[in-house]
């Protein structure tokens, strides 16, 4: 029986009242000119398609590098609006504390973050305020969306240097890159524009557009979380409060291992989860790899008839990995002492709307919804009721039974287990 397309979880994240904004700032950093930027190949959505294929070999090193495409992180996705780690004109170098950081970006100009602006953090660990909708927000009001580029905030010393030890909330903080940071759980609330990349997450990263806000255009880029792990909390979400829109936002170069329920408890967990009493969609996940958490790995939710983006693209599947919980446990992640057996080999859940829904260059493994899709290429399910179940305007499913039996051998070769060896190699 495949479950309601409907998340049963509360809206708590999004319906809190916030707290005042971080606390001021403490010091004022010094500032230092660097070269040029340089002219590089930047990731798109329009980027050349390809059949699934193996993962291919990082590509590392002083220059920005093109972007390879992958399932999962290679150290090649990065947000086309940021300047790589050795491109800013403008350098400061500050503290390990929010105060200074949040002094650095009220000094940045217009002109500045057009040439870029790198602020480099000098090693230590961040506390965190709670990762709820009523949490007090480390960072809030800075920035600007309308930059033309975005202001780079990133370790001196390289990743693994600056950690965030607890949870925590950015709220309204515009135009700006968090990168090569690894946290707890974060939240990014009403952050247009903003991104955070080549990070490790314990326990997840959430977006939402809350406060009446709209909200787009935020990043994850290859965000990582690869700890197995038994919770009641879906790792990764997407969320739309009342009266607020979240659109326009991308998962890029992503991975997620699965959550699984503690056993006596009744929350279903999704790895990634688009809900909310507001209006919610044009997500697209691309070049990742999400394996299932108990119920799914994608929960899509559904459409309100009074969306004002009603007819717009709702979710886009590019070049990427979704699995079924039990596909997780036959693949690369026995189930834990403690945990629930999922009872659904789903996939996908949720219905989204009818007919913008897309998918290509992915494969899909377990079942999906009763979903309607408008264009579907080059993608292979293990699903065969996807045939006749999710129809499509464009194109079709391919089915390949063979999927159903594929082990760890086959998934090593396509999307590598992201260890801290391997990330090492790829964000150097």
């Amino acid at each position: 029986m495949t479950t309601s397309p409907f998340s049963r979880r509360s809206f708590v994240r999004l319906l809190a009242v916030a707290a005042p904004a971080a606390a001021t700032a403490m010091c004022s950093p010094a500032q230092t000119s660097g070269g040029p930027s340089a002219t590089a190949s930047t990731p798109s959505s329009s980027a050349s398609a390809v059949a699934p294929t193996g993962a291919p070999a990082a590509i590392v090193g002083g220059a920005r590098p093109a972007v390879v495409r992958s399932f999962g992180p290679n150290g090649t996705h990065w947000p086309a609006h940021t300047p790589w780690l050795n491109d800013a004109v403008t350098t400061v170098e500050v503290p390990c504390t929010w105060a200074a950081i949040r002094t650095a970006l009220l000094a940045v100009t217009a002109s500045q973050a057009a040439a870029g602006v790198h602020i480099k953090v000098q090693p230590g660990t961040l506390p965190g305020l709670g990762a709820s909708s009523g949490s007090k927000a480390v960072l809030q009001g800075l920035g600007s969306a309308q930059w033309s580029k975005n202001v780079l905030v990133s370790p001196r010393d390289g990743w693994g240097s600056v950690i965030i030890t607890e949870p925590a909330r950015l709220r309204e903080v515009y135009g700006v890159t968090f990168a090569r940071i690894n946290g707890v759980d974060v939240l990014l609330t009403n952050c247009t524009r903003s991104a955070w990349a080549q990070s490790v997450m314990s326990d997840g990263l959430s977006m939402a557009s809350s406060y009446g806000a709209t909200t787009r255009e935020v990043g994850a880029y290859e965000i990582v979380m690869s700890n197995v792990k038994s919770d009641i909390s879906d790792p990764l979400g997407y969320a739309a409060g009342a009266d607020s829109v979240m659109t326009d936002c991308v998962w890029d170069g992503c991975y997620s291992a699965p959550v699984f329920r503690p056993t006596g408890a009744t929350d279903h967990v999704d790895t990634l989860q688009m809900y909310g009493s507001g209006w919610y969609r044009g997500l697209t996940v691309r070049d990742t790899t999400f394996f299932g958490s108990l119920n799914c790995a994608l929960q899509i939710g559904g459409m309100r008839a009074d969306d004002p983006n009603k007819g717009t693209r709702f979710l886009t599947v590019d070049h990427s990995i979704i699995t079924s919980q039990a596909t997780a446990i036959r693949a690369r992640y026995p189930k834990p002492a403690g945990a629930d057996t999922p009872s659904l080999a789903q996939a996908i859940n949720g219905i989204g709307e009818d007919f913008q829904l897309y998918a290509n260059d992915s494969y899909i493994f377990g079942s999906m919804y009763r979903s309607k899709w408008g264009a579907v290429s080059n993608t292979k399910v293990s699903y065969d009721q996807a045939l006749t179940r999710n129809p499509v305007a464009s194109g079709k499913w391919t089915y390949d039974s063979s999927m159903n039996s594929w082990g760890a051998s086959k998934f090593d070769s396509l999307t590598p287990s992201p260890t801290v060896e391997y990330l090492k190699s790829i964000w150097k």
